[in-house]
């Protein structure tokens, strides 16, 4: 039996999770302490431990993450059951009141990065931390910032970067793995495109048209080099410049921090992120292995940090906290509940095929629209009937179990962007 749970947001907003009958893994805590653990444990930067994935199996890893942002949470545990994932519901008790999380966490030999989506966000930004068994503390880091800024997403890799001995086809070197400069390995998830964290985030990228991909480094300072080195992966300036404001907020954070910003700095060439593959997607090169991008959106931050001041433990972290945070503002999102100004109310909560919609206004077949969680209008699977002007009866039994968005317009009622 399908079941709709129903919160009132803005314009009016409401959510439905419809539950089908699988289980997922059910754990209480502290999302922090749970991902943490698992950084702590990676394997090292031996042993050939990771392994890319198959064309199939990223196949089955988008399908599954689609059904994670349209709420089919026991659809999305079965698929990742196939290969060698499990999702955890992690209530963090951490919080007063308590809040959801979903873990993707491997439970097999593919070490692919561990992936946290938090469906409550208030603001759309993703969190990655592709090194963080070579980049000190930037695991940690990031799921620290992820936790504090109530951001959308999050992922770490799932090995240290050098654990693979094959080199990727990708263009660029480096001497992380060894003394004298040789290709990335496919272990170093910035430069695999064939891997699952790129793959999610294509999806993410494709999926969240105003998200922000904040990507966590570490690198050991040189005399000459500043204490943070920030880039979109271009030497052009994006309008509108989100790393800029982040920069100013960020000196705000710690004064005595120093920068180099790779498109106003044009004449500084080290640690500017051009050849990381998250980089080039994002800012749409046509060849994200093999060509830098041309041209940028501004949706990407390469954020390459001294220890000492940024990375080292969370006096640093948040730091970054408050630059994010400062730089994105909080805004609400479709699981969060507003004040609405006019009174609508939407019942039963829960329901099994319908709901009812009541408003002091009239409402008309304009003013309803229905979403899934990547935004899809679903109007086309429900239809309506009218008991008078003010009330309406809107019939469900067409509609994929799954997380919806109810968007009820009303002549009086607050707008609110999200």
């Amino acid at each position: 039996m399908k079941t709709f749970k129903i919160t009132i947001i803005c314009l009016l907003f409401s959510t439905f999770i419809i539950d089908g009958n699988c289980q997922i893994i059910q754990k209480n805590g502290s999302v922090y302490d749970e991902v943490a653990t698992i950084i702590s444990n990676l394997p090292g930067s031996s042993g050939d431990d990771y392994k890319a994935p198959s064309l199939s199996q990223l196949n089955t890893w988008h399908h599954m993450l689609n059904n994670v942002f349209s709420g089919n949470y026991n659809e999305a545990s079965d698929s990742a059951n196939t290969i060698g994932y499990e999702l955890i519901h992690l209530m963090d008790t951490s919080f007063l009141p308590s809040r959801t999380y979903y873990i993707l966490e491997t439970i097999d030999s593919n070490y692919w990065g561990t992936y946290v989506y938090y469906p409550d966000y208030c603001r759309p930004i993703v969190i990655q931390s592709p090194h963080s068994k070579r980049d000190t503390n930037t695991g940690h880091q990031g799921i620290w910032v992820f936790k504090a800024t109530k951001a959308m997403f999050y992922y770490v890799n799932g090995t240290h970067r050098c654990n693979s001995s094959i080199y990727t086809s990708c263009t660029g070197t480096t001497t992380g793995c060894s003394s004298s400069s040789e290709p990335y390995r496919i272990s170093d998830l910035a430069h695999e495109t064939l891997s699952v964290f790129q793959k999610t985030t294509e999806i993410l990228f494709n999926n969240f048209a105003n998200a922000h991909f904040i990507q966590l480094h570490g690198f050991s300072k040189l005399s000459t080099d500043p204490y943070v080195v920030l880039s979109n992966g271009t030497q052009i300036t994006p309008t509108p410049d989100y790393l800029s404001v982040f920069k100013t907020n960020l000196f705000d954070a710690d004064p005595s921090l120093t920068f180099k910003i790779a498109h106003i700095d044009i004449s500084w060439t080290r640690l500017r992120g051009f050849f990381n593959v998250q980089g080039r997607l994002i800012n749409t090169s046509p060849n994200t292995c093999n060509a830098n991008a041309t041209t940028t959106n501004g949706r990407f931050f390469h954020i390459e940090q001294e220890k000492t001041k940024l990375r080292n433990d969370s006096t640093g972290w948040n730091k970054i906290v408050y630059a994010v945070s400062k730089t994105f503002p909080c805004n609400t999102t479709s699981t969060s509940p507003i004040i609405q100004s006019d009174p609508i109310k939407i019942y039963p909560n829960p329901t099994t095929n319908s709901i009812t919609i009541e408003s002091t206004n009239e409402i008309t077949t304009d003013d309803l629209n229905i979403y899934n969680q990547l935004g899809q209008n679903q109007n086309h699977l429900i239809y309506s009937s009218y008991e008078n002007p003010n009330k309406v009866i809107v019939n469900m039994n067409n509609l994929p179990s799954g997380f919806y968005i109810l968007r009820v317009k009303s002549a009086t009622s607050k707008v609110y962007k999200q």
